[in-house]
């Protein structure tokens, strides 16, 4: 339980005395990098503990110094350095330490070099050149003095016409044009390049992209790929989305070579011409077929005799391959010598890593596709593997497929009262949606074997993070820090940890069971379960995906946070890559705003800044400081302005005389999350101020916490203004989609009395029983206004703590436990299995399920744990499960 001294008072939690500054880190799920890269990811500090100019270096749990790049990604009020973000240069078994100290320089520093014309990034004997302008943004790689790569551009395929019309089509080509190029990092662990432009092609620029392409000491090449949809989805179908460049070859055919990793260890691999090996009595080189397929050096056409050259000569040479990954469950391997001649079916397989190479016995590049087949379709596609140079497109969208189709689900509206989706003309629209894949690439002077080649494969698929201990993050006050590592201190604690195991393993196994994949789908969940169909309402408006609804990313987070499990960080890693960029429209009349829960992701007429608010990606970004994310959270500082355009309670309350309206939450709150990012990452008190203003006006509105909740607002200023609509609507949704997250972190931050007043009054009175309500509210606060008492029973505790009140750390367990007249508030139900002609194929299923009770009963345990854990009762209530 959090000490409830940290949380006493109205204001911030005082440290008597900074902790020490030093961090321990171990690699996420145990699992050291495999191939060579840089490992990159942020470190939280304790408030006061890291001045802003401490130089940190990273430790070996031998002794021995690492090679360390360090660079802040937050700060304390007091200016400390609240987060860090490292890069981590050579093989690393176990964990290390992090701590003040000079770092030492890598063996291969990372150098940028700059002219006019272009950028050059070198280390050691990798030499990396990008263009300011035109379409290759990667002029070229060398290694050695010998070019591995080069011609590193961006294509789009676009159709005019929909999947499945046979009338004529047009494809039009386009190319990733640069706009702007910005060095970002200059080493000595990594640099990173930025480019920004829109593809160009058929007499119109469109899909803004932006690129980000980190080299480093370890001598790999990650690019982080970025790109908004800006067209029309009734009239443009991307037929392919890829990222290309050309391998130049030198070796003879029969030296040159291919690989496609597989399931497993698995590994196709063949050279370009084959040495045969089944006629050992008549092919004088047949013995060497075996040192052919491991990739070595066999003997050149000079060193053959006539006959032995002449018979080689007459073996088929394969100029093109691809890997398709059409679906999460099939991909297939084709090959064919050239365009006049058909493609042969080489093999095929499950799930592959998406990982390829080619070269020759004098080098090639290896590269490799994250989420290869979650994100179906993609594909690995080598032409020109004859020639003096093979180019290889890395899919994101495989044409193989056919066209991605982003028109809205029906032409037509549904009903609100029945279907749950609220439809807005004009509204239903993919304009501004974004995704952003990671690719990385390994230049190689030579053919890798296959174990090194199954080594980056793995390292492409789940790429190695250092991480701390669960306890470290809770110490130093990550997040807010209202949560504690797993607690079976009792019997009572060991059921409810249990029964949250079992519902997330219900949700990990629904994604795997569901096939919840694909290029947009991937990382989101669905919203609530049909009993009757035994399938989740993936057909039916607001009920089929959760679009962050109820904020189940920080559910997943916290659960990482307090367990510090992997399959729990990828699977929040995966909710954020998508609801940061396929639920948010990016640009267009809805920009800064995310679609509320639909059929279509995009679809639904409600666009919100519940969706679209950083507090759910800081997770993502403090713990790995990825830059995009970065970039997603920095478009949102003045996110509250696109209220203006569209007023979120638009249909439901009269206008006024202000600006636009906003709710305290989730809209405020929202706007509140995005100001408290923009004021830890840049030290500007201009947004802290932003916030302290708001604090302020609601705690002096006519009821507190219990005005409105809608308020006039105005953006220009910042202001909230009360309407005077206190107790004529719910409140539920104030602090259910993170504004009692927000809200518990922010006091810690922000000394503010009158606020701190107001919100332990809030927390207190929410849940009391009526007449207590009523006494000290007033009679129109009746229960109707106070919905789902047991999402709000971490309000309760907080004004325990606050209050220190035993009696509210009691009831604040007696409503968590509760069961509802409905039964849809209690603990998870119970995994059953069905079977037979009432379902497709047999499945698992838990009764009655909903994402939203899912996500709040499990961050609602976490806190009641965190605050007034000592306060759990000795048995459950009757009936629980």
């Amino acid at each position: 339980m959090i000490p409830v001294a940290a949380l006493a008072g109205g204001g911030v939690a005082q440290a008597a005395k900074p902790s020490p500054a030093s961090a321990d880190f171990h690699w996420l799920g145990d699992a050291p990098p495999t191939a060579p890269g840089a490992a990159v990811w942020g470190a939280p500090w304790p408030r006061g503990a890291v001045k802003p100019k401490t130089t940190l270096t990273a430790i070996a749990a031998d002794g021995q110094a690492l090679p360390l790049q360090t660079w802040p990604l937050a700060y304390w009020p007091d200016g400390s350095l609240k987060w860090t973000g490292h890069a981590l240069a050579g093989p690393v078994a176990k964990g290390f330490q992090v701590r003040p100290g000079k770092p030492v320089a890598p063996s291969k520093s990372v150098v940028v070099r700059e002219t006019p014309e272009r950028i050059e990034v070198a280390a050691g004997d990798l030499v990396c050149r990008f263009a300011r302008t035109g379409s290759n943004l990667i002029e070229s790689v060398s290694l050695a003095g010998r070019e591995t790569l080069r011609g590193g551009r961006l294509v789009v395929l676009n159709q005019n016409t929909p999947p499945g019309d046979l009338s004529p089509r047009e494809t039009q080509v386009f190319d990733g044009a640069i706009d702007a190029v910005t060095i970002e990092q200059r080493g000595p662990v990594r640099a990173v390049v930025r480019f920004e432009g829109r593809h160009r092609g058929a007499g119109r620029d469109w899909l803004p992209f932006t690129l980000r392409v980190a080299v480093d000491a370890d001598g790999r090449l990650t690019l982080t790929h970025s790109f908004a949809f800006d067209g029309d989805g009734n009239k443009d179908f991307i037929a392919g989305l890829g990222i290309r460049f050309d391998v130049p070859l030198t070796d003879e055919l029969h030296n040159r070579h291919v690989r496609f990793a597989g399931e497993g260890e698995g590994m196709w691999g063949e050279a370009v011409r084959n040495i045969p090996g089944w006629q050992p009595t008549k092919f004088a080189l047949a013995a060497k077929f075996q040192d052919q397929l491991r990739g070595e050096r066999v003997p050149d056409l000079a060193a053959m005799d006539a006959k032995t050259r002449d018979q080689l000569l007459t073996v088929p040479a394969w100029n093109g391959y691809r890997l398709f990954q059409g679906d999460a469950d099939a991909f297939t391997i084709d090959k064919r010598t050239n365009t006049k001649s058909s493609w042969l079916r080489a093999d095929h397989g499950g799930r592959a890593p998406g990982l390829g190479y080619v070269g020759g016995v004098s080098g090639g590049v290896a590269f490799g596709l994250r989420h290869f087949w979650q994100r179906h379709p993609t594909g690995l596609e080598i032409d020109g593997a004859t020639t003096d140079a093979a180019t290889v497109t890395l899919w994101l969208w495989s044409p193989q497929a056919g066209a991605m189709d982003l028109r809205h689900y029906s032409d037509k509206a549904h009903g609100l009262e029945i279907q749950y989706e609220d439809v807005e003309e004009g509204h239903s629209t993919p304009l501004g949606i974004a995704r952003t894949n990671q690719i990385f690439l390994w230049p190689v002077a030579a053919t890798p074997t296959r174990a090194a080649l199954s080594a980056m494969a793995k390292a492409t698929t789940e790429p190695a993070l250092p991480v701390a201990a669960p306890a470290y993050y809770q110490s130093v006050g990550a997040f807010g820090g209202v949560f504690t590592s797993v607690d079976r201190s009792t019997p009572v604690k060991a059921k409810l940890e249990a029964a949250h195991d079992r519902l997330l393993g219900f949700y990990q196994h629904e994604i795997e069971q569901r096939r919840w994949y694909g290029f947009w789908d991937h990382g989101d969940l669905m919203h609530t379960y049909d009993q009757d169909r035994h399938v989740w309402r993936y057909d039916v408006g607001g009920y089929a995906w959760a679009n962050s609804e109820l904020v189940p990313d920080l559910w997943l987070w916290t659960a990482f946070m307090r367990t510090g499990r992997a399959d729990l960080f990828r699977m929040a890693e995966a909710m954020t890559r998508h609801t940061g960029e396929v639920d948010v429209h990016h640009l267009g009349p809805f920009k800064g705003l995310g679609s509320r829960h639909n059929v279509s992701h995009w679809g639904d007429g409600a666009k919100e800044a519940r969706i679209s608010q950083s507090l759910l990606r800081r997770h993502y970004y403090y713990l790995t400081a990825d830059e995009r994310t970065g970039d997603l959270m920095a478009d949102l500082y003045d996110g509250d302005h696109a209220l203006l355009a569209v007023n979120p309670v638009r249909k439901v309350a009269a206008k006024t005389k202000y600006p636009t309206q906003a709710r305290s939450g989730p809209d405020w709150f929202a706007f509140a999350s995005n100001w408290l990012v923009a004021w830890e990452r840049t030290g500007d008190t201009k947004w802290r101020d932003k916030i302290v203003k708001g604090l302020d006006a609601i705690a002096a509105s006519s009821h507190g916490m219990f005005t409105g909740p809608p308020f006039g607002y105005d953006p220009a200023t910042a202001t909230l203004y009360d309407l005077g609509s206190a107790f004529t609507t719910s409140y539920h949704l104030v602090t259910i989609m993170g504004g009692a997250e927000l809200v518990f972190e922010l006091d810690g931050l922000i000394d503010d009395p009158a606020w701190s007043k107001a919100w332990v009054r809030f927390c207190a009175y929410y849940n009391a029983p009526l007449a207590e309500r009523q006494a000290a509210l007033g009679p129109a606060a009746i229960d109707r206004y106070f919905a789902y008492p047991v999402w709000h029973a971490r309000l309760t505790a907080w004004a325990a703590v606050k209050l220190k009140d035993p009696v509210l750390a009691k009831r604040a367990w007696t409503e968590f436990l509760a069961k509802t007249k409905t039964g849809q508030e209690n603990s998870p139900e119970p995994i059953t299995r069905v079977a037979g002609m009432t379902v497709l194929n047999p499945i698992d299923e838990m009764e009655g399920v909903s994402t939203n009770q899912s996500a709040q009963w499990a961050l609602n345990l976490f806190e009641l744990l965190a605050l007034v854990g000592d306060a759990a009762p000795e048995s459950l209530p009757a009936g629980w499960e």
